[in-house]
C-alpha cells in the first residue's frame, strides 16, 4: 500500500510541478494538479502520523505494563515521539498552503 501511494506521488509530482498557469479567458474543465496532489499528500501524511502514534502509544502502554518503574523515561520518550511524528503531518500542512496559494 505504502508503495503504490509512493509511486502515485512519483507519478503526479512532475505533472503539478510542470503545469502551465491556465489562461486568464478560460473558465474551467482543467484539473487543478496542484491542489490534487497537494490533498493527496496530506492525506499520505495524516494516515502515517496516525498509523506511527497508534503505535508509538501501544508500545509505550505495553512497556509500562512490563516495566512499571520507568514510567518517567517511558513517558518522555513517548511524547517526544508523538511531537516528531505530529510535526511531520504539520510540516506537510505547511507546505501544502505554501504551494497551493
Amino acid at each position: 500500500m505504502f508503495v503504490m501511494a509512493g509511486l502515485a506521488t512519483c507519478l503526479l509530482a512532475p505533472v503539478t510541478f510542470a503545469a502551465q498557469a491556465a489562461p486568464a479567458a478560460s473558465s474551467g474543465g482543467g484539473v487543478n494538479w496542484v491542489v490534487l496532489t497537494a490533498g493527496f499528500s496530506m492525506a499520505i501524511a495524516s494516515f502515517g502520523g496516525a498509523l506511527g502514534q497508534g503505535k508509538a502509544t501501544a508500545s509505550a502502554c505495553e512497556a509500562l505494563a512490563r516495566n512499571p518503574g520507568a514510567e518517567a523515561g517511558i513517558r518522555f520518550a513517548l511524547i517526544l515521539g508523538l511531537v516528531l511524528i505530529e510535526s511531520m503531518a504539520l510540516y506537510t500542512f505547511a507546505m501544502m498552503f505554501i504551494r497551493v496559494k
